[in-house]
């Protein structure tokens, strides 16, 4: 819609926006385009949406850190799977280990 129309139909527009009670399954589902010549330029979105879009992208971040973690466990795991394959059956000590993770500040004070 374009901007005057808009403004002439603001009130009217958040009343139905805002009467929204369940989320869309996309931001974009519900919103309103509004801009010159009727091209666009912002988007009136239902609270609603807008919270609903918040919650998913602070959910799929939380997915993803749990992924990255996992992702890392496995990478260890690779790591020393092919540290024992390839030790010949010799030990080594946990501090190189350690070090060889990255974390030799954690290495630090640990017998050798």
């Amino acid at each position: 819609m374009g901007t005057s129309e808009a403004r002439t139909e603001f009130t009217k527009l958040v009343r139905e926006l805002s009467s929204l009670q369940d989320a869309a399954r996309s931001l974009v589902e519900n919103a309103i385009e509004v801009g010159p010549q009727r091209r666009g330029g912002v988007w009136l979105v239902p609270e609603v949406d807008g919270q609903a879009a918040v919650a998913r992208i602070e959910e799929l971040e939380g997915t993803i850190a749990t992924l990255e973690d996992e992702l890392e466990n496995i990478a260890i795991g690779h790591m020393l799977a092919e540290r024992v394959a390839g030790s010949g059956g010799e030990t080594t000590p946990a501090a190189d280990v350690i070090r060889e993770l990255g974390f030799g500040d954690l290495a630090e004070g640990l017998p050798e």
